[in-house]
């Protein structure tokens, strides 16, 4: 596993309602220092309640806080990197048969994943499509 990841929402909502690939998100915790970014962090607090869990954005600041996911900022490098990475998941569905869904906060996780050097842990592998240098993906389910 690796030392230091960057997990989207889908990882921190597998994490804390316990679905499918909540085991790794888990192991990658013990491993060493998780991170995500306040984007993400709203996409899970949002998942959560549509998902109608009864849990709270304080249980969930707890949990993260127990697992020792840090929260890190996002800086306006990152800002510029997220729209190269919209445009070339553009420029991938264009020329493919295959659509990748990009929200801002996938693309903004990859983007400062490229600036800290870290694996960005998603639900799938549809990043590992696209060309998109300096960029490492690691899929949990």
């Amino acid at each position: 596993m690796p030392h230091e990841s960057l997990l989207d929402a889908s990882a921190l909502v597998a994490l804390i309602l316990r679905e499918p690939g909540w085991k790794v998100v888990d192991a990658i915790t013990e491993s060493g220092l998780a991170l995500s970014t306040p984007i993400a962090l709203t996409e899970t607090f949002e998942i959560c309640r549509r998902k109608k869990t009864g849990i709270s954005q304080d249980e969930v600041r707890t949990l993260l806080s127990l697992k020792n996911i840090q929260i890190i900022s996002v800086v306006e490098e990152d800002a510029i990197e997220a729209g190269y990475i919209y445009k070339k998941v553009k420029e991938y569905n264009l020329k493919s048969k295959r659509q990748i869904r990009a929200s801002l906060a996938d693309v903004m996780l990859l983007a400062v994943g490229k600036r800290l050097g870290t694996i960005v842990v998603f639900s799938d592998n549809e990043w590992e499509l696209i060309d998109l240098p300096g960029i490492k993906v690691l899929p949990f389910r």
